[in-house]
């Protein structure tokens, strides 16, 4: 793909400092302003709330993610924070034990990923740490690098641009503010404002189903600590339970547990919130006796998508992360795409920034990862969601069960390299080879 020449074009020390609008301080807006102060680019983000988000969200990093997450130099505080395993496991849903209570499920297929090893072969484990502790990770790096200013309670109502720069417009109770940057990023969520003001639509589909997460104290003695994350097979009530600290045995260990509503439910909003309605969820997930010895610390329910932007750049404005596409989270490919999204963009917004290449290297980086998440994202997670939501007395059929069930090393080499040649692109091996014309 030709892209305009730089020829002509100012040499960095000559060109005026540029810097970056974010909008939205979760972890992929933060992510990005991280990566960029490193490189010595100044970064506003605006954030509409008056603090970072406690949602109950994503957990795990993994594969390419981990590539993404090194440059920002966090692995060594991720592991500290939080843990590692290698890999997850499918079971059936509990059933009774004989006793009055409840086990969990026969494991039917464990898929490794080995902590050591080559990161073209899977390498690094699965990193754990709750999206919350995550995102205040990146905040205080982000912060302690003098470059990056976050900006509270700004909600972004207007956008303008021209050849050189662009003008954000915020405003807090009755008073409108304008941030002016070279560049700016919209990491602000499945709702973007950045996406509406810039006139961007979503293509895809919605899934009928609602998942509840939940966040709960509870000990499970039967917890593997190799494959910890259990995906829960079951055509109606199917889900994932997962530690969210290192688990110690004998002791109430902090668990996520995401639960797949019946379509057909027609319960309200705050009923399905209620402790009542929480806890005869979790009696369909979760081993022990009843009434379920577990304390809930906190649920939140939302819908699932399988959702891409119709394109990630207009101008000097670029989306990233769920502003820019939105897929279900069986498989754990939300946030960690939106997180190699954040390598992608900030590799090409350093070429551009202070290598002086051209502004149309945004195309690249839109039509890459777009490309990512359609012929990647998309159909791993769709299918990865429909595969846990069948008939456990099934699951043998599938295809990938049976592969992973064979435990062929070069099987399960080909399964795993995908995840680091398709879902994550290598920008600067990419601009190499298109030639400027």
């Amino acid at each position: 793909m030709p892209l305009p020449s730089s020829e002509g074009m100012e040499s960095p020390s000559n060109r005026p400092q540029e810097n970056v609008l974010v909008i939205g301080a979760g972890p992929v807006g933060l992510a990005i302003a991280l990566r960029l102060a490193l490189a010595g680019i100044e970064v506003d983000v605006i954030e509409k709330e008056s603090s970072l988000g406690e949602e109950p969200r994503a957990v795990t990093y993994y594969a390419s993610a981990l590539i993404a997450l090194n440059k920002m130099g966090v692995i060594p505080d991720i592991k500290k924070a939080g843990f590692v395993s290698e890999g997850f496991c499918w079971r059936k849903p509990i059933c009774e034990d004989g006793h009055g209570g409840y086990k969990m499920g026969d494991v039917m297929a464990r898929l490794p990923i080995p902590r050591e090893g080559s990161e073209s072969l899977g390498g690094g484990g699965i990193l754990y740490l709750p999206q919350p502790e995550l995102t205040q990770l990146l905040f205080e790096k982000a912060i302690a690098t003098g470059l990056v200013t976050v900006h509270f309670e700004e909600n972004l109502i207007g956008i303008q641009q021209d050849h050189s720069s662009v003008r954000a417009t915020t405003k807090h109770d009755n008073t409108e503010k304008i941030f002016k940057a070279s560049y700016l990023v919209g990491a602000d969520g499945g709702q973007s404002a950045t996406r509406r003001l810039l006139d961007i639509h979503l293509k895809g589909h919605s899934w009928p189903e609602k998942l509840l997460s939940i966040d709960l104290l509870f000990e499970d003695p039967s917890i593997d600590n190799e494959f910890p994350s259990q995906f829960i097979v079951h055509p109606i009530h199917w889900g994932i339970v997962t530690p969210l600290k290192p688990v110690e045995s004998g002791k109430r260990t902090l668990y996520r547990c995401a639960v797949s509503l019946d379509p057909e439910d027609k319960t309200p909003t705050d009923e399905i919130n209620s402790p009542a309605h929480v806890v005869a969820l979790l009696e369909k997930m979760l081993p022990g006796p009843r009434p379920i010895k577990g304390k809930v610390i906190k649920s939140s329910l939302y819908r699932i998508h399988q959702l891409c932007a119709s394109t990630f750049r207009r101008g000097r404005c670029v989306l990233a992360g769920d502003a820019a596409h939105l897929n279900n989270p069986m498989g754990g490919m939300g946030l960690t795409t939106g997180l190699i999204d954040s390598e992608a963009l900030c590799d090409i917004l350093e070429m551009i920034i202070l290598k002086g290449k051209a502004c149309d290297l945004l195309d690249v980086y839109s039509n890459e990862r777009a490309k990512a998440f359609q012929m990647f994202v998309d159909p791993q997670s769709s299918q990865h969601k429909l595969r846990i939501q069948c008939d456990p007395e099934l699951f043998h059929e599938d295809w990938l069960i049976q592969q992973l069930n064979s435990a062929s090393p070069k099987l399960l080499e080909e399964f795993g390299l995908p995840f680091f040649q398709q879902w994550r692109v290598d920008m600067g091996e990419i601009i190499s080879n298109i030639t400027v014309s």
